[in-house]
């Protein structure tokens, strides 16, 4: 019965634990949004593009920015130095038509993570 008993203590011990560690430190950094929006049409490609995650990132393994018409359409991509949850990609090139957007970022923990999403911009 003692082991019964010390088993249970400590598996409520485990669960008081976890559940006082908040979500964020349990996963992976998620994305929150970016700017153009997936799916979104905007007037034409903007300068920058932006990757937004709910939490801090600890770098950005790659970013691609294609057309339809073939070609990286990225100048330069980073995290941003005032927000480490911000990807800020300079874009280059711009023509109209659909693009697609796609990222591989390492999060704090090490664990890579990536994405893609798409949005179309009406002329160049």
């Amino acid at each position: 019965m003692r082991l019964r008993s010390r088993m249970t203590c400590t598996v409520a011990i485990a669960a008081a634990v976890v559940a006082g560690v908040p979500a964020g430190a349990l996963g992976h950094a998620t994305l929150v949004g970016t700017s153009p929006a997936a799916g979104s049409v905007v007037p034409r490609l903007p300068a920058t593009v932006t990757i937004r995650f709910d939490q801090a990132l600890g770098a950005v393994a790659s970013v691609q920015l294609t057309s339809a018409s073939g070609g990286n359409h990225v100048a330069q991509a980073g995290l941003d130095p005032r927000d480490a949850r911000r990807v800020v990609v300079r874009t280059t090139k711009p023509v109209a038509g659909r693009y697609q957007l796609r990222w591989t970022v390492v999060a704090t923990d090490g664990h890579r993570q990536q994405g893609t999403v798409s949005f179309r911009a009406r002329r160049a």
